[in-house]
């Protein structure tokens, strides 16, 4: 059975106690996400701002000077249902029960008490959810590699063309992704209650919550040797007697998603009906062989030449929202793919129970969208990626700073993009 890799005590002396500032190691973190939050800021400000702004921003709002650009999206969606309440029209209208509750009911709260914008709650809960979820991941880190692949690995997370979802933008991703990290960290402390309940926050916050079940349970096994290979590769045995009571505690995690499910159920009358609305005009998200196969993708491939010849002789907008959207998700597509073999990776270095939890992950992006789109921002949950992708930069620095250099590039144009209005994930 693979094991995480426990590094040697040479490697761990002088390294546990304080960082490359000189001061303790997730100080190095905080300077890193501060640097990386700043210029993020400043290229969603710039992008929102009058010449470049393509959608005239939002309305304006306590804050919007700064925080406006951050707004877009199923961040209109957010604050409605924070300020309004849930709505179902049926399966062929667009409507509120789509997004999970956890995060638009954490910024009701927050108004409640502090009578602020949620338009403005929305982005601060996200940068102090994102914060807390790179803090987390770079623990994680830190409990299986040495400290310098640790923050090797936690730069390329950080300049990860799509992890400007943790820094503002009114979405749920970063309070899935702390407390995902979170009840990871838990079981892996033994404190499986607490990583239930943790895992109830992330399975109320997205539906790929579902995957973080799986991983939660698979990862409980594995640290229990549950599951050993026996005398053939598919007839593994099972030794369920070497589980603890306490252990059934990451079944809480559960409780968001049939918490979300009991109330569409009496409200409404339709359980799953935020999976029915999917396929609703202008989602178009349906299941069925048209979303499994990617047909919709396949056919942004086939017409980007084309979209990219026409507007580069007319210079028309309508063409270049097309060649932008079709270059995003294709981008996305391949992301995915990548993402594949490293979860491979995931499951030899790091145990098949991460392995599992990845692959479920990405099972639901490859599965449930028509074209990819989204998947880019999904990803971030496969955080042990990003470790297996550090580690491997490592000790290739040349390589290294290519990497880094055009993630960099590429994320500075997605936030400025979506700080203007486009659509890139």
């Amino acid at each position: 059975m693979p094991s995480s890799p426990i590094p040697s005590e040479s490697e761990l002396v002088g390294e546990a106690k304080t960082g490359v500032l000189g001061r303790a190691p997730w100080v190095d973190a905080a300077a890193l996400w501060t640097a990386v939050f700043a210029a993020l800021f400043l290229a969603v400000w710039l992008g929102a701002r009058g010449p470049f702004a393509s959608y005239g921003g939002v309305a304006p709002y306590a804050g919007s000077g700064i925080f406006g650009g951050w707004l877009r999206f199923d961040g209109n969606w957010y604050t409605q249902i924070a300020t309004t309440g849930y709505w179902y029209a049926g399966s062929e209208s667009q409507s509120a029960v789509a997004f999970f509750p956890a995060y638009p009911g954490t910024l009701w709260g927050l108004h409640s008490v502090t009578t602020l914008s949620v338009k403005l709650l929305g982005s601060l809960v996200t940068i102090v959810c994102g914060f807390g979820a790179v803090l987390a991941i770079f623990c994680w880190f830190r409990d299986r590699v040495p400290d310098r692949v640790a923050r090797v690995s936690l730069i390329t997370l950080l300049l990860y063309p799509y992890v400007f979802y943790l820094f503002g933008a009114v979405y749920g991703d970063a309070l899935f992704l702390f407390a995902a990290v979170g009840a990871f960290l838990l079981l892996e402390r033994d404190h499986t209650i607490l990583a239930g309940l943790a895992g109830a926050v992330a399975t109320a916050t997205r539906p790929v919550g579902i995957a973080l079940i799986v991983g939660l349970v698979a990862v409980a096994l594995w640290r229990r040797h549950v599951i050993e290979s026996g005398e053939s590769r598919w007839r593994p045995r099972v030794m369920w007697r070497r589980l603890r009571p306490a252990d059934a505690g990451v079944l809480l995690s559960l409780g968001g998603l049939v918490g979300y499910m009991t109330y569409l159920g009496i409200r409404f009358g339709h359980p799953l009906a935020f999976n029915e609305v999917q396929r609703a005009p202008g989602w178009d998200q349906g299941s069925g062989p048209r979303t499994w196969f990617k047909v919709t993708w396949f056919q942004q491939i086939k017409n980007l030449p084309r979209w990219s010849w026409d507007w580069f002789q007319n210079g028309d907008t309508v063409t270049f929202e097309k060649v932008q959207y079709a270059v995003t998700v294709i981008v996305q597509g391949l992301f995915a793919l990548g993402f594949l073999f490293l979860a491979w990776q995931v499951w030899k270095k790091f145990g098949w129970g991460y392995g599992l939890y990845c692959f479920s992950m990405l099972a639901i992006a490859l599965v449930g969208t028509k074209d990819f789109q989204g998947t880019g921002r999904y990803l971030l949950a496969t955080f042990p990626c990003f470790l297996v992708l550090g580690g491997f930069l490592a000790d290739r620095r040349a390589l290294r700073w290519g990497w880094w250099s055009i993630s960099g590039i590429v994320l500075l144009v997605w936030v400025f993009a979506f700080g203007r209005g486009y659509y890139v994930a």
